[in-house]
């Protein structure tokens, strides 16, 4: 079996090398285990920045974003380290693992509805291929937390929506508004194994997300139907 473990940290690495300011790059998990890689294994790369370089998350997405096709990504902050957690639309996936000395970090201020709604997305994606990686592996616990948490988010940026439409997050009254993906659960077929119900849930998140996306992106390409070649699958 061909795996793209090896090519795609080439790739990455040059990337980084080339983008940050670096003090060295060290690789670990899997991939120093080349028995144990299998083409849904990730890659762990742990970034150690220069003490002297401004450190900016939001800069190395976009400079991802334009280097590569990304699929979706999610981030954590921490007061010495960052992680980015990122899938590209070739299925390769990645943690960077970005160390720093919490001195010379750069940290957005808030958040425009923009960015928010960047955040929640890109989560949304990530957590869709990560549905797969854990149904190609028979986790199906944790396969259906995930296939559940989807839902979720495309309820989310519907509230993210709202905020921008009403110009506040604070609402005393809803305007019982619609929640399409409670109908399409509601309308639920009982008589699907549990990998059928997971997948059926999973392609009912990414098609609510698709819509909503469509309303809010100008020029907005469906993902929902390049997800199943994505793995493989």
């Amino acid at each position: 079996m061909d795996l793209w473990q090896e090519k795609a940290s080439e790739e990455l690495t040059a990337f980084l090398g080339g983008f940050l300011k670096i003090e060295k790059v060290i690789f670990t998990g899997s991939i120093l285990d080349p028995k144990s890689l299998d083409m849904f294994s990730d890659v762990d790369i742990t970034v150690y920045l220069a003490d002297d370089y401004a450190f900016q998350m939001k800069e190395l997405i976009d400079g991802l974003l334009r280097k590569f096709d990304v699929f979706g990504y999610e981030t954590y902050s921490h007061d010495d380290k960052d992680l980015l957690r990122i899938c590209f639309a070739t299925g390769w996936r990645f943690d960077l693992s970005i160390i720093h000395n919490g001195k010379n970090v750069i940290r957005q201020a808030d958040y425009s509805f923009e960015d928010a709604i960047d955040v929640n997305v890109n989560k949304f994606w990530f957590i869709a291929v990560m549905v797969l990686v854990k149904l190609g592996r028979n986790d199906y616990l944790i396969a259906s937390h995930l296939a559940l948490e989807l839902c979720q988010l495309t309820i989310v940026s519907q509230m993210l929506v709202r905020d921008q439409v009403k110009n506040t997050n604070i609402h005393r009254f809803g305007d019982m508004e619609d929640v399409p993906i409670l109908h399409s659960l509601s309308l639920f077929d009982n008589t699907d194994d549990t990998e059928g119900a997971i997948i059926r849930i999973l392609y009912m998140a990414t098609e609510r997300m698709d819509v909503l996306s469509e309303d809010i992106y100008p020029g907005y390409i469906r993902k929902s139907g390049c997800l199943k070649t994505l793995l493989g699958q």
